[in-house]
């Protein structure tokens, strides 16, 4: 895993650095040369990023760190294509047999515990975070989570016999924007934002 507590300083003295209108290209982002801001929908809502890596958003006193370091690492380094529509599991990313465990203890098995025998709060929470429908298991919504990044969320649903089961999965492209230790973040915080769901 990359170290966690310079990853986002060193991500924004990277984006100071950027021609910003390629970073905007690269990540989907919209740039406002006037206010010297980028503007990045991450996860069904819209941010507000300067150049140095400051971030700002209506109604949220104060961007959690993790979310910091996935948006400015994603404007930094976005490669610009677009999804592929084929999805991975974690363990098909590059070197993810290395952060799966951790990935099903901090991510899929907390959302099978809650949703497993509530599929309709398993809908609203996706949904909350701008999810739409996908045909894969009982539930399966498409999560927005930056512009060319979705993740896929899915549930199997629990019952006498069989445990719930839950799965995150990512677009082909995923790899080409961000390492697979900044992924398994992303993936982590789908999961907490899901879960703070009421």
């Amino acid at each position: 895993m990359c170290n966690v507590l310079n990853a986002y300083a060193e991500a924004a003295q990277k984006l100071a650095t950027l021609p910003p209108e390629d970073a905007a290209a690269r990540s989907g982002a919209v740039y406002d040369r006037e206010k010297g801001i980028f503007l990045l929908p991450y996860f069904g809502r819209k941010y507000e990023i300067d150049r140095n890596g400051r971030i700002f958003c209506a109604g949220q006193n104060n961007v959690p760190y993790n979310d910091r370091v996935i948006m400015v690492q994603y404007l930094c380094l976005a490669s610009g294509l677009p999804p592929r529509g084929r999805w991975l599991s974690f363990l098909e990313l590059p070197d993810g047999s290395h952060h799966y465990a951790p990935f099903q203890t901090d991510a899929t098995i907390p959302l099978a515990e809650r949703f497993g025998r509530n599929p309709d709060g398993f809908q609203r929470a996706a949904r909350t975070l701008g999810g739409t429908p996908l045909e894969m298991g009982d539930r399966g919504f498409k999560i927005p989570a930056l512009p060319k990044l979705p993740l896929a969320v899915i549930l199997w649903e629990g019952d006498e016999e069989f445990s719930a089961q839950t799965n995150i999965l990512f677009d082909a492209v995923a790899p080409t924007h961000l390492s697979t230790a900044t992924l398994w973040v992303l993936g982590v915080e789908l999961a907490r934002k899901m879960l703070a769901v009421e």
